[in-house]
């Protein structure tokens, strides 16, 4: 019983991120199978890193759409963008460290 205790608050201490989370902006529109794709790859990535995701619907602002629209998922981060479609979880997280 306490093996697994000190097991499962070493891990809880692994996972407990230290630091502020970077802050990144995921564009997307609805029914979109590829930002789904990536919304999870940045919540996988978030498990290893202290992360916070906004999820951003182009189709309600005219001017993100317009700009966006054929080039979504992009993931936002500061001042950098990522066209982030069929970016694996180590680009993406290579990407997000800079």
């Amino acid at each position: 019983m306490r093996g697994d205790l000190r097991r499962a608050l070493a891990l809880l201490r692994r996972r407990t991120h230290r630091g502020p989370p970077a802050r990144v902006r995921l564009l997307e529109k609805p029914d979109c199978g590829l930002c789904a794709e990536v919304y999870r790859a940045l919540r996988r990535v978030g498990l290893d890193e202290p992360l916070e995701v906004e999820r951003v619907d182009i189709t309600q602002d005219p001017a993100l759409f317009e700009r966006y629209a054929l080039r979504i998922p992009v993931v936002v981060a500061g001042e950098r963008e990522l066209d982030a479609a069929g970016v694996d979880d180590r680009a993406l997280r290579a990407w997000l460290r800079g």
